[in-house]
């Protein structure tokens, strides 16, 4: 079966207040773009269409580096209009998951869940629902009597009925490959923001006699999207706290966890110590039972088992 992802990467990102394409902003040491699609292969996905637009010059060359493909979308024209400048890349896919270059936080459990959840139940579409503790703004998911999604329906568009509702759309869905096209095609820009909208294809799948999906997850955090810099840092924050958890869950002795800084790409051996306010990075390698002092840098080095390292040590950083 062949599973394509299209990521959606285009926009500009005015409320970062910065130069940088917004995927492009790192969340520990790593772009958002980057991590999106890592997080799709990781899940089994093997073809990656990234859609870019603003800062496209910037964004190349580390889809180039990673073999992953692009299109791009010159004017911003909905979501519907952004998987639409991708279909040529897809076009030969079993199954198409949209992911968002802008939510660095999921995991690919959550992207392969969703995948299986589709496929056991023969749906053309299944989307991934999640409840926040604050739903304002977020479209809703509005389900039928067989628990199965009747529409996505806009918060400026709900009804006081259906604002009560707390299961919301979080943009992230898959769709049966051979039907894209044709559902995309279908979609209109009737609308108030004159814009093509992905969440439209719950209607046209239904009409076809298909059945849309409810996936959900309780995670709410990992489908955050980012649109400031609060929000990048709180991204950051968490997937530092995730690094640092697997370690000492892993046999690595980290006394104090919040102080320290390891990047994910970072090897640390078992029984290791890593001292407060350290930072590991890059392709570090730590090796077994070393003991790295307080405030040490280690940066895309290896470190030999056994290591003593003195308290502010330098390594690998010219």
């Amino acid at each position: 079966m062949i599973t394509a992802a299209v990521i959606l990467a285009a926009g500009m990102g005015k409320r970062m207040k910065s130069d940088l394409p917004k995927v492009l902003h790192p969340v520990l040491a790593k772009p958002m773009v980057e991590r999106a699609a890592g997080t799709a292969e990781a899940a089994g996905v093997t073809e990656i269409t990234v859609v870019i637009g603003h800062g496209r010059e910037k964004v190349i060359p580390i889809l180039e580096k990673n073999g992953w493909n692009w299109a791009v979308q010159e004017e911003q024209l909905g979501t519907a209009h952004a998987v639409s400048c991708a279909l040529e890349q897809v076009k030969n896919a079993d199954e198409v998951v949209i992911l968002m270059g802008d939510v660095p936080l999921l995991r690919e459990e959550t992207v392969s869940e969703l995948l299986q959840a589709r496929r056991r139940t023969d749906s053309a579409l299944a989307v991934l629902t999640t409840t926040p503790p604050d739903v304002t703004g977020y479209g809703r998911i509005i389900l039928d009597s067989e628990g199965l999604i009747d529409r996505i329906i806009e918060e400026k568009d709900a009804t006081s009925e259906e604002k009560k509702c707390t299961v919301i759309n979080t943009g992230i869905m898959v769709f049966d490959g051979s039907i894209l096209a044709e559902v995309l095609a279908a979609i209109d820009n009737q609308n108030a923001q004159k814009e093509f909208y992905l969440t439209d294809a719950v209607a046209v799948v239904r009409e076809m006699g298909r059945k849309a999906l409810p996936v959900f997850t309780v995670n709410w955090q990992e489908v955050a999207g980012v649109n400031n810099p609060v929000q990048l840092a709180r991204c950051t924050s968490e997937m530092k706290r995730r690094v640092v958890e697997s370690h000492l869950m892993s046999g690595v002795v980290i006394p104090d966890p919040d102080s320290v800084w390891i990047e994910d790409s970072v090897v640390i051996g078992k029984g290791s110590v890593i001292g407060r306010n350290c930072r590991l990075s890059g392709e570090a390698v730590i090796g077994t039972g070393v003991i790295v002092g307080d405030g040490s840098i280690i940066e895309d080095i290896v470190i030999a088992p056994d290591e003593i390292i003195e308290e502010f040590s330098v390594f690998g950083v010219e």
